[in-house]
């Protein structure tokens, strides 16, 4: 009469559902109910289970039947659904470009006292902004909320108003958080910049610049002479994105992150420039030297600009946005706009 057999039902699994015994797939037809009844099973050894559906995670068990009996496995299911994947790319006042979820090494050995010790950081996921905030978008920020529009540099006295789409600059720490905040955003962490800027998510690696580890300067708006100072439009060296896709990380603006200037964990350095009196800016620009433009490169500065600065236009310093991709305001965002 042959060996024995025993009947298996999958009950409570989401219509849809694929049901593997040993890696084969027996799933057939569903009940009404939506039980899936797998029949002749070979008796007295244990059979791997797996039942699959798009979306939730795998829910797997073993049994063993004695034949000529029905076993009953129940799906395990509400609190398995995975959560909705999160898009590389949206737009949310602005386009952002996702950086997922996951360590990375943060700081530098080979350079700069304050770059040290290079450390993994865990980094939850968020959204950076793609480009630089150009003069077009905080323009509408200042128009909303009536906020004086910044000075503009001393090449160009018309720079904010007839340059749009250029990153907007002589911006103080306050201007730049104030932005973010009105922009369902906010400033990004020290940590989250250096990511965007520097983690090879593939090959689990740092680049001292954005698109790696060989210096090429038209590959960023670097080393100007302070004569002949320029800042280009958002997005025009697309060869100098960083693996997340963000562009101009280096050279153009520099840019705020929400962070003071302090010394690294374990680093015993010493600076006067340590405190909360500096912020911290990133990724050099259009006046510095592609080393100065590394992306474990550090700069303090003082919040907001010096009456001096103002009166030379000496005026360099932008920004960016990041948000949290848990972050409930952008989740209701992507959900009205028909994302994840």
């Amino acid at each position: 009469f042959g060996s024995p057999s025993f009947t298996l039902k999958v009950l409570k699994a989401p219509a849809g559902s694929k049901v593997f015994v040993d890696d084969v797939d027996r799933s057939g037809v569903p009940q009404a109910d939506g039980t899936i009844i797998i029949q002749g099973l070979k008796a007295g050894e244990p059979r791997d289970v797996r039942v699959a559906h798009e979306g939730y995670q795998d829910f797997n068990t073993t049994v063993t039947g004695e034949g000529r009996e029905t076993l009953e496995v129940i799906f395990k299911s509400p609190t398995n659904k995975v959560d909705d994947p999160l898009l590389s790319e949206i737009d949310y006042n602005g386009k952002m470009m996702l950086v997922p979820a996951g360590p990375f090494t943060m700081g530098d050995d080979k350079h700069l006292p304050d770059e040290q010790p290079a450390h993994p950081v865990e980094v939850p996921a968020f959204y950076i902004d793609k480009y630089e905030v150009t003069n077009e978008l905080y323009k509408k920020f200042c128009d909303a909320t009536r906020r004086a529009y910044p000075p503009s540099p001393w090449w160009d006295q018309q720079y904010f108003n007839s340059k749009p789409q250029a990153p907007v600059v002589g911006i103080s720490w306050d201007d730049a958080a104030k932005y973010a905040e009105w922009a369902g955003k906010r400033l990004p962490k020290e940590e989250e910049w250096e990511k965007a800027a520097s983690w090879d998510p593939k090959a689990k690696a740092k680049r001292q610049w954005p698109w790696g580890d060989t210096p090429e300067q038209g590959r960023a708006n670097v080393g100007q002479k302070i004569e002949n100072l320029k800042l280009l439009t958002v997005g025009q060296n697309p060869g100098g994105a960083s693996a997340y896709g963000v562009h101009d990380m280096i050279g153009n603006a520099g840019e705020w992150v929400d962070a003071y200037y302090q010394p690294y964990e374990d680093n015993k350095m010493s600076n006067p420039d340590f405190g909360t009196k500096n912020r911290v800016v990133r990724g050099g620009t259009c006046y510095s030297s592609l080393d100065d433009a590394r992306t474990t490169r550090r700069f303090p500065r003082p919040p907001d600009y010096t009456a001096q600065e103002k009166a030379k236009g000496t005026l360099l310093v932008g920004f960016r946005c990041a948000v949290s991709a848990d972050n409930t305001k952008l989740r209701e965002h992507l959900s009205k706009a028909g994302g994840k």
